[in-house]
């Protein structure tokens, strides 16, 4: 399999590439093949290829909401980031974007262009395309409401594009989870763009003051727990787990629904801290929390 595939495409393929410097954590181990595809197609080839030939693939955007551990990642990891072309496209009240760009970049030029609608997604991590996996949003929005239409590439490189009704969004959930999003056009609402600027700004200084913010050790942990009407952070800090050590991973004491390093954490460091503050959770409040941060 190995030489097929660095025979198939040797300009991208990267063996053993450690992964610690594609994530927030900054930890884990190595990817058995890794690629960065500077064309839609040459990922899409990647994805068939892969397919054919039954070599696991796993996509990475920009590695906010992902947590490696120590042993090798087996198959291939393909890098769906700006190596790509980049498209942010505004026509009306129509914004055309591609997977990879920054979700931070389509929220400040849609408040730019006067396009209201999520502005209070500012200063969340990752990409357009990892947003739409997880239905990114707020007490108020998510950014599946403002969907018309989607460009994706199933894992075995087939390309379909779906309107916003044959697609399923839930709380941090949607049915693009085990798509590459390529591209998606939203339509958000025209308002005055300085009172958008002023509402963006506000929520960025709300976002900035309680969570770590810049600190690229860290991550939020655990899926806000819709049936007992507390948030995850407030069940962690119901329970005492502010500030909780394991190793070199701490719960964030200003907002307990993050973990921050020191550099000596490990990966399983913070896997065990989960763990710990999942048993104390459900043993005193009678709530299951689930893992938000996706484990490879």
């Amino acid at each position: 399999m190995s030489q097929n595939l660095l025979n198939e495409f040797p300009e991208i393929i990267q063996c053993n590439e450690p992964l610690a410097m594609h994530t927030w954590f900054q930890l884990g181990g190595n990817a058995e093949f890794y690629a960065e595809p500077e064309s839609w197609e040459t990922l899409i080839r990647l994805l068939q290829y892969a397919s054919s030939n039954a070599i696991p693939v796993r996509i990475l955007g920009a590695g906010s909401n992902i947590l490696v551990r120590s042993t090798e990642v087996a198959g291939l990891v393909i890098h769906a980031g700006e190596n790509l072309p980049v498209t942010l496209e505004i026509d009306g009240s129509t914004v055309r974007v591609s997977g990879n760009v920054p979700l931070g970049r389509l929220v400040t030029s849609a408040v730019r262009a006067g396009l209201g609608g999520i502005e209070d997604l500012v200063g969340i991590p990752g990409t357009v395309g990892g947003a739409l996996h997880g239905n990114i949003g707020t007490d108020s929005t998510d950014i599946g409401q403002f969907l018309k239409s989607v460009k994706v590439a199933a894992m075995d490189g087939t390309v379909s594009t779906l309107d916003s009704s044959e697609i399923i969004f839930g709380y941090h959930q949607s049915s693009l989870a085990d798509v590459v999003v390529m591209e998606a056009v939203f339509e958000f609402r025209e308002e005055d763009p300085l009172e958008l600027a002023q509402r963006m700004q506000k929520r960025w200084i709300v976002r900035k003051a309680s969570q770590p913010m810049g600190h690229q050790g860290s991550g939020r942990i655990f899926r806000n727990s819709s049936e007992s009407g507390w948030s995850a952070s407030e069940l962690v800090a119901q329970v005492g787990m502010a500030g909780t050590r394991v190793g070199g991973a701490s719960i964030f004491e200003r907002h307990t629904n993050y973990i921050v390093t020191t550099p000596e954490c490990t990966p399983n460091d913070i896997l065990r801290l989960a763990r710990l503050v999942q048993e104390q959770v459900l043993e005193h409040t009678g709530v299951e929390l689930a893992l938000e941060l996706e484990v490879w």
